[in-house]
């Protein structure tokens, strides 16, 4: 059991509201997508021998390796927005992007701790255990303000014996990782199965406008998935650098929900 869990399962939590899980790909995956209506597992190269799907719970917080230089516009980002029990196998939950942790790109204070002290149970509501425990609400989640230090060491009853959950309090506020960005404290989902695109799974899919004016793309969003269309304005930009755009597309639906 790891440290992150031990202090999850013991805790009285008040859990967060719930968001809709998230899966970003890059543009020129939606044909095959469209052609399986599914979201498949793929060879891992974190976890070896493995293929996964991966997923943020609320946040389109994913960006792929490419998504830093100038990007054509079949490598902007397509995100799915999963209902929360879409995923019926969840494999691991970590509260951080487990590629950037094991690549190193972690501060020292966490690093040297190993990822084993931070894999949280495999179960539904474990997420929003996890936002519930550091953040004061869903906006502070996204805004990566974690609960004040003295706050959050009374709360719990913590000591310097609990250096891996005060770590990953410090972690989540830490604005001087400009590398890891929002995916410093990202609740990750993993899957080994695949999962199917239809009316019950998809609550809305974020499109760039280039794919917006695609009829084909449209008619399957809404009636094949019966799912609401948000889209965003493309600039002559890298991928990365329309996070925000997206973010803020993403926190405009959550608030139409009455979840922000």
């Amino acid at each position: 059991m790891s440290r992150l869990n031990d202090f999850l399962k013991k805790n009285n939590i008040a859990v967060s509201s719930e968001l809709p899980i998230v899966h970003t790909t890059q543009g020129f995956n939606l044909q095959s997508i469209m052609g399986s209506s599914e979201l498949a597992p793929t060879p891992c190269n974190i976890f070896e021998g493995e293929d996964l799907n991966y997923f943020f719970y609320g946040k389109p917080s994913y960006k792929s390796a490419g998504d830093f230089g100038q990007s054509k516009q079949w490598e902007m980002p397509i995100c799915f927005l999963l209902s929360p029990s879409a995923i019926s196998n969840i494999k691991r939950i970590y509260p951080f992007d487990s590629g950037a942790f094991l690549s190193g790109r972690h501060p020292d204070y966490i690093r040297k701790m190993g990822i084993s002290d931070f894999e949280a149970a495999p179960s539904p509501d474990t997420p929003r255990r996890i936002i519930g425990a550091f953040f004061d609400s869903i906006d502070d989640f996204f805004r990566l303000k974690p609960k004040d230090e003295d706050k959050f060491k009374t709360e719990f009853s913590l000591s310097l014996l609990d250096a891996q959950v005060l770590a990953l309090r410090e972690l989540a506020g830490d604005t001087s990782l400009a590398t890891i960005d929002d995916r410093r404290f990202a609740v990750e989902i993993q899957s080994d199965q695949k999962l199917t695109l239809n009316a019950s799974s998809v609550e809305a899919v974020v499109i760039s406008d280039s794919y917006f004016s695609i009829e084909e793309v449209r008619n399957y969003i809404t009636d094949i998935l019966q799912a609401e269309i948000i889209m965003y304005s493309t600039y002559s930009l890298a991928a990365a650098d329309h996070t925000a755009l997206i973010y803020d597309k993403v926190c405009q639906y959550l608030s139409h929900k009455d979840v922000l």
